[in-house]
């Protein structure tokens, strides 16, 4: 299998230098840059398989949400890992609104944090290796392809990240309910909040809205979780 390439942008050398060298012993090429500058001039070249960004860079107090901003622009689908110390809540939306795959905050142990990341490159080997055998089925006017991970809605794309497509598939599974442990389950991202399947759910419900004013599918279940009536 073809050597996956990850870029590390953190301006603690001591920090970066020792995520690097973890992830260059389990088989990964990486790349590390401390400033948004040199990155964004390297990402103008070729970009990594994947990216995982601090928010703050020295003085360059946002300078993560602009990189993520950045190659989501240049790649929809590009996967990006928050790593900060920066816990806010109002950060962690913003970085899942930007499109991040996930949000991690500070200290993350090596063993998880590679955890995390052979899910993700799992996730998008399997997707790639089915996209020529996609099953796409109806469900009224959604449209859902279960190898390539992609959803339409009234014939309009709903551009999803790889955790938005399992929670709205697993909804779509039950329609009548599914419970936040389920959806949990569903994120395939062990520990997660309920405040983060929320977060998902505010997120989804804004993509499917950008394509069409009207949506209100995705219903909440009070105390329970969430469930799909349209």
């Amino acid at each position: 299998m073809e050597e996956k390439t990850i870029a590390i942008v953190e301006d603690d050398t001591n920090q970066r230098q020792h995520y690097a060298e973890a992830l260059r012993n389990c088989g990964y090429q990486v790349f590390e840059y401390s400033e948004r500058a040199t990155a964004l001039e390297a990402f103008q070249q070729a970009l990594p398989d994947l990216a995982i960004l601090d928010i703050m860079l020295g003085e360059d107090v946002g300078g993560g949400f602009e990189i993520c901003r950045y190659l989501k622009d240049k790649d929809s689908q590009f996967p990006i890992i928050f790593l900060t110390s920066r816990g806010d809540e109002l950060d962690k939306i913003y970085g899942l609104q930007l499109g991040a795959w996930d949000y991690q905050t500070k200290p993350v142990s090596l063993e998880f944090l590679i955890t995390r990341i052979k899910s993700l490159f799992q996730i998008k080997d399997n997707t790639s290796s089915k996209k020529h055998t996609a099953n796409i089925k109806m469900i009224g006017d959604i449209s859902i392809d279960e190898a390539s991970m992609t959803i339409q809605w009234k014939n309009s794309p709903i551009n999803l990240t790889p955790t938005e497509f399992d929670i709205l598939h697993a909804i779509l599974k039950t329609p009548e309910g599914v419970s936040i442990e389920d959806l949990i389950n569903a994120t395939r991202q062990g520990v997660v909040e309920d405040n983060t399947i929320n977060t998902h759910i505010l997120h989804i419900r804004k993509k499917f809205k950008k394509v069409d004013a009207e949506f209100k599918c995705i219903k909440t279940r009070y105390g329970f979780g969430y469930g799909w009536l349209c």
